[in-house]
């Protein structure tokens, strides 16, 4: 629903991404293909999580939480439910969708600085 909304469907979503362009790395023919390339082949839900951060950054605080609720749901269908570090990302980006929802909503009702929610209340480390 998010995607439709959003982007209109999948496709128009990871055309953005640096990946999918022509002019990426492993597009041409010269290009030799090594662990660190294909360390992570499914990496539309990592330049979604890229473009959440950059809304984040912005003030976008419901839209970057949106972006972070698609990233999860790619997660979502993509990992191996048994493996521990799968399970630990999609709780960091389910962590960060309930912090921009709480901004977004503390945003909303224009309540006073000392009701803005922080990271960690989230169980986000602050940088």
């Amino acid at each position: 629903m998010l995607i439709k909304e959003h982007f209109g469907d999948p496709g128009v979503l990871t055309r953005q991404f640096p990946y999918m362009k022509s002019t990426y790395l492993w597009k041409n023919d010269d290009f030799i293909i090594t662990a660190k390339a294909l360390a992570n082949p499914n990496s539309k839900h990592h330049e979604l999580e890229r473009q959440a951060v950059a809304l984040h950054q912005a003030g976008s605080w419901r839209l970057a939480g949106e972006y972070w609720l698609i990233a999860a749901g790619w997660r979502r269908n993509m990992m191996d439910a048994g493996n521990e570090q799968h399970v630990e990302a999609l709780q960091f980006v389910l962590r960060h969708v309930e912090y921009n929802r709480a901004l977004a909503e503390w945003k909303k009702k224009k309540l006073s600085r000392n009701a803005m929610p922080y990271p960690d209340q989230f169980g986000i480390p602050e940088e």
